[in-house]
């Protein structure tokens, strides 16, 4: 049995340098980083404050850029690129994504422990997507593509007022009928999941044509692609390692302060969202502080 693991973090930023710069030097005491920052966005900020972290693992910046999209597929190939960059670089047991307002709660050794004892389940919060329950299977282009983006506007409110959806909830492949599953985008996989998920995004284009053109894409092609492999049964897809605490009427994550510190030290999770410069300092000097304790046994 191995007695460590070796994990490369892939990371998508495009706000908050100084966040990303802590996120990373934490990150990169144990393991490699690979960041990706938004081509849409100064890369210069992001390039001074990473040049300043030291660590015992490496951070690596991704030299290809892609212009990421809320809900656009270019976040997907943002993905891969530091994936693939990850496999060329060296050997990795677990490939874990983050963003750059994502921090670990738990300590470096607990991490790890946790990735060893379970080196062969691979972390992904989805379920099998039904058109009747999600609203997100119409057809979606993103504001790059500013002429076709209006185009699927129209469609979409046709067919919303129709009652009827755009795409079907699953895809069609060599004969095969693909469910689609979703709706988490963050995952954590196995070196050998994480190799198949590579080799098959790069060499299957007409699968990845149908989630080139709808909302959200990130959050279910991972899942699709796993759920029908021979992953399927190594998913552990209940046990959600990511926490977020939600701002109601669904607008979207709320940043974390130190007065969430409880709540995130009594659940079983071992990241969570977010974190912002200006809000979240005193939860990471103490989330930070804890891990030191556990890790040289302080009181």
């Amino acid at each position: 049995m191995k007695k460590d693991v070796k994990i490369a973090y892939l990371v998508i930023a495009y706000m908050d340098p100084e966040q990303l710069q802590r996120l990373a030097a934490r990150l990169s005491k144990t393991a490699d980083v690979f960041v990706h920052i938004n081509g849409n966005v100064d890369l210069t900020p992001f390039q001074r404050v990473l040049s300043e972290v030291c660590g015992e693992g490496r951070v690596f910046l991704s030299k290809e850029r892609h212009r990421i999209v809320w809900g656009g597929y270019s976040i997907l190939e943002a993905t891969f690129v530091m994936m693939e960059q990850a496999f060329q670089q060296d050997t990795y047991d677990r490939f874990v994504l983050l963003t750059g307002l994502d921090y670990p709660i738990r300590s470096d050794e607990e991490i790890r422990a946790f990735f060893l004892s379970n080196a062969h389940t691979e972390y992904i919060h989805a379920d099998v997507v039904s058109g009747e329950q999600y609203g997100h299977l119409y057809y979606h282009a993103s504001r790059d593509h500013r002429i076709l983006h209006k185009c699927f506007q129209l469609y979409e409110k046709i067919l919303r007022k129709s009652g009827r959806k755009g795409k079907k909830d699953y895809v069609v492949y060599r004969g095969n009928k693909y469910p689609l599953y979703g709706i988490a985008p963050k995952w954590a996989l196995s070196g050998e999941c994480a190799s198949y998920l590579l080799r098959f995004y790069k060499h299957n284009r007409t699968f990845n044509r149908y989630f080139q053109l709808m909302h959200a894409p990130d959050d279910f092609y991972v899942a699709t692609v796993l759920f029908n492999s021979k992953f399927r049964d190594s998913i552990e897809s209940e046990n959600d390692i990511f926490k977020i605490i939600w701002l109601p009427d669904d607008k979207g994550a709320r940043i974390l302060n130190q007065k969430d510190y409880q709540e995130l030290k009594d659940g079983s999770h071992l990241y969570a969202k977010k974190f912002q410069s200006g809000y979240s300092e005193a939860l990471i000097r103490i989330l930070d502080g804890q891990n030191a304790e556990e890790r040289y046994g302080g009181k």
